[in-house]
């Protein structure tokens, strides 16, 4: 009889219970819906990707300690290959500027630009911390050939080679927020590798600016600092929102 008793009892606090379940169920579904925006961001098959960065030379001496980075371009055309996953194709063009020299030999006119083009295959993945808040991380591997302009070669050095040519491997992030349901804006990163070390005797460096204490033999390296935008073209493809694991 006593076990009757006490049944009975909990038999509304079981209800309350269940009742307090469903709130909560029905305040998680609000709390979903309230991170929504009018944007309602969604991968698409095909997209352009690009970004525009001011690029600065943090390996290799001479590179790094005679040019300034004046800007670099990066366009790649997509397609979605599984969720959050996409590859494609794309092209880099960049510039680089020989630094002011210090009262030059001759007062010779130092005008010196490096410009940096690049083919690559990109493969990246898409990170998403909200529907509308996304990182992306790729990897760009390609091949560079650059191109040096207005040297200036006052000792007539011989067998000059204005032109430097590298296999590439770029990793880049970017932090991206929607702005349409296919256009996203963010900030971007990247960090372009070339093993080809920059030889500054090819150019005649030397004979307009001192060289000493600067390793030649050291890899190249450029961090892209910037922008980038997507713009998501075809069919479109929404997140999924992981109730579980707590993420899309």
């Amino acid at each position: 009889m006593k076990k009757i008793i006490y049944i009975l009892l909990l038999l509304p606090f079981g209800q309350l219970n269940a009742q307090n379940e469903n709130k909560d169920e029905e305040n998680y579904n609000e709390y979903i819906e309230s991170r929504r925006v009018h944007s309602n961001f969604k991968e698409s098959l095909f997209a352009i990707r690009f970004s525009t960065t001011l690029p600065a030379a943090v390996s290799n001496g001479p590179l790094r300690a005679k040019f300034r980075g004046i800007y670099d371009m990066n366009l790649s055309a997509n397609v979605r290959l599984t969720h959050n996953f996409f590859a494609g194709l794309g092209f880099k063009d960049g510039l680089l500027g020989l630094n002011a020299i210090p009262n030059p030999s001759n007062n010779i006119d130092l005008n010196t630009k490096m410009h940096l083009y690049t083919s690559y295959v990109k493969l990246g993945y898409n990170k998403f911390h909200t529907e509308n808040i996304y990182s992306t991380f790729a990897v760009n591997i390609g091949y560079n050939k650059s191109v040096f302009t207005d040297v200036v070669n006052p000792k007539s050095e011989p067998n000059l080679i204005t032109s430097y040519n590298s296999m590439v491997i770029e990793p880049e992030y970017s932090l991206n927020f929607a702005i349409e349901e296919n256009f996203s804006i963010g900030i971007f990163l990247s960090y372009t590798y070339m093993p080809t070390a920059f030889n500054p005797y090819n150019i005649a460096l030397q004979d307009v600016t001192s060289l000493a204490g600067l390793k030649t033999s050291s890899i190249t390296g450029i961090i892209n600092f910037g922008f980038g935008f997507y713009y998501g073209i075809g069919k479109k493809f929404p997140q999924r929102y992981n109730k579980r694991y707590n993420y899309f």
